[in-house]
């Protein structure tokens, strides 16, 4: 919702998505400063600033992407996909348990999936190509959270300071694209994003702190269907304060019950 509002100010995915990375570092480096902040210069951080690529990095800026093309709610609607996409390599690599529970909640993901995937946005300022950028976008996530689980299991870094070096990953990555994109126009590019995004970046540094404790705490098939209940969130609230323009219908509300039920399932059974 916030990347939303800020797309609204400014429509540049690119600038926004720096922005919200490097707010979000801004946010979580102080309280791993507190703590001590060994664990940042430990060469056990090295795989959570590749994770810190992955997502936020190439993941954020497609998400920022797809809020712009699709809108918030299908957006983060269509992340929730990443529950299933994580399963796979989570039981083959990392060992984690089957549950019927979890095929059935994939089954409800995917149907959820199709619901949406034949609505009508014609006539309407969405563009059905930000169906698959998210899908992009969570299928990032979905390598991100077993990459990071991986790290968590093999290296000893604190979930906070995984975050921070997720985040830092990021926003190396983003502003070395727009330098090399922009040129001469990153600058003024990143100086106009800086206050519309400046939202989205406090919460997502809340929310990668949050994530990456998870992580080292819990499974990749736990953690991943909780937070994707983001999207009844991101829904719910798309309804309340950007109405007709995010033109939330039957057959959205349908597909947000069958993906974050499904989620829901997964999570439950694990």
């Amino acid at each position: 919702m916030a990347v939303r509002e800020g797309l609204l100010r400014v429509r540049d995915p690119a600038a926004g998505s720096f922005i919200t990375a490097s707010v979000g570092l801004l946010v979580t480096l102080p309280f791993v400063l507190v703590a001590g902040g060994g664990d940042l210069v430990s060469s056990d951080i090295w795989p959570f600033v590749v994770a810190g690529l992955i997502a936020p990095g190439v993941a954020g800026l497609l998400f920022t992407l797809a809020v712009e093309l699709a809108g918030a709610a299908r957006a983060a609607l269509l992340v929730t996909a990443a529950p299933v996409l994580a399963a796979v390599p989570a039981f083959l690599l990392l060992g984690e348990p089957f549950h019927v529970a979890l095929a059935a909640g994939g089954a409800l993901i995917v149907v959820g999936g199709i619901v949406l995937g034949g609505e009508r946005l014609e006539g309407t300022s969405l563009h059905r190509i930000g169906l698959l950028v998210a899908l992009g976008a969570a299928a990032l996530i979905a390598i991100r959270d077993n990459f990071a689980r991986w790290a968590a299991k093999h290296y000893d870094v604190s979930g906070l300071a995984g975050g921070t070096a997720a985040l830092a990953g990021a926003s190396a990555l983003l502003l070395t694209y727009l330098l090399l994109a922009r040129r001469g126009r990153a600058t003024s590019a990143i100086r106009r994003a800086a206050l519309p995004f400046l939202p989205a970046g406090l919460l997502i540094g809340a929310a990668y702190a949050s994530l990456f404790e998870a992580l080292t705490r819990g499974r990749v098939t736990v953690v991943t269907p909780l937070y994707a209940t983001e999207s009844l969130w991101a829904v719910l609230l798309a309804w309340l304060f950007l109405g007709r323009s995010e033109r939330i219908g039957a057959r959205l509300l349908v597909a947000a019950g069958l993906m974050v039920g499904g989620a829901a399932l997964i999570g439950a059974f694990r």
